[in-house]
């Protein structure tokens, strides 16, 4: 995987942020997460985006972190980029994640704007500026907003940017992305995250990557990729085509605002959401671990009757291999 492609690709690639599997004893399920990424790759993603917070990074110990970023790179074998967070809570754990994920082959370092401790601007170029220039490898920023907004001020963006080893921004910040991405220089790609934002972004803001959310594995099964048909078809140019099969999307959006996205904007992790989704549709999902509580069985059955309403792909799926 040649990580300078994520700027200005010639083509629409798609990543996606990705659960972290565990069993019933609460354990990594290895095996687990060497099926989802077989299943990635049979959907043509270009890469997935780990240790996040779909993927429960709170829950994870340092060692697992390093476990998943092996066990990925290994599946992957340049058939699947990965993406990896490495921000802890120091910038010594940090730098350990990070010189770890480049050792080990991982296309990208992912650092998390700070929302605690020093966080003023200057404070933040600072942190970006250190730990960039001691990692020495592509990174991306992920700016997950707060209820007071963007943590990342477009100004200091637009000052981040001159940093060399600074790929893409991923933001979620939907407000101002706008300003975000005017604030973009020396290559740098701003991506929203979100599925549903993606036509817009594609067709007023120029955007390549869909540097996503879960969508891209909930809403597709090998055979049946309608993400990465619209997107093709938007590259050809046929623009109304591709609307047309963007907007045949809806009916799965609205579940999944309804179980993910808008639990999460109101502040309520809607992992177990996503991994019952995972176990649906034949993916490896399993339970979520502390503070984090498994859907009740009445969970499961609404969930499940939502799916089956919109008849989402790979419901009959559910035979793990």
């Amino acid at each position: 995987m040649n990580p300078s492609a994520l700027t200005a690709p010639s083509s629409t690639q798609i990543w996606a942020a990705i659960p972290t599997p565990f069993s019933a004893s609460l354990a990594l399920d290895v095996p687990g997460l060497r099926h989802n990424a077989q299943r990635y790759i049979a959907l043509g993603l270009r890469g997935v985006f780990c240790n996040g917070l779909m993927g429960e990074v709170w829950a994870l110990s340092h060692a697992e972190r390093r476990r998943i970023v092996e066990v990925l790179v290994d599946e992957g074998r340049g058939r699947l980029g990965v993406s990896a967070v490495v921000s802890a809570s120091s910038i010594e754990e940090t730098l350990e994640l990070g010189v770890h994920a480049k050792r080990v082959g991982v296309d990208h370092a992912v650092l998390m704007v700070p929302t605690s401790g020093p966080r003023s601007d200057e404070q933040q170029m600072a942190y970006f500026r250190y730990v960039c220039d001691r990692l020495d490898m592509p990174v991306v920023i992920f700016n997950a907003a707060t209820a007071a907004g963007s943590p990342l001020r477009p100004e200091v963006f637009a000052k981040l940017c001159d940093l060399p080893q600074l790929k893409m921004l991923k933001t979620t910040a939907y407000a101002d992305n706008d300003a975000l991405r005017r604030a973009a220089r020396n290559g740098v790609v701003v991506s929203d995250p979100l599925e549903e934002h993606f036509f817009t972004s594609y067709t007023a803001h120029a955007q390549r990557i869909l540097y996503a959310d879960p969508e891209p594995f909930l809403y597709q099964v090998p055979g049946h990729c309608p993400v990465a048909a619209y997107a093709a078809t938007l590259d050809s140019g046929v623009q109304a085509q591709a609307q047309e099969a963007f907007a045949a999307l809806s009916p799965l959006r609205k579940v999944f605002n309804k179980w993910v996205m808008d639990p999460l904007m109101r502040g309520h992790m809607p992992c177990a959401a996503l991994k019952h989704w995972c176990d649906l549709i034949g993916l490896a999902g399993g339970t979520v671990r502390q503070p984090l509580q498994p859907l009740s069985i009445a969970d499961k059955q609404k969930l499940k009757a939502d799916l089956m309403a919109c008849n989402a792909p790979g419901l009959a799926s559910t035979d793990r291999k």
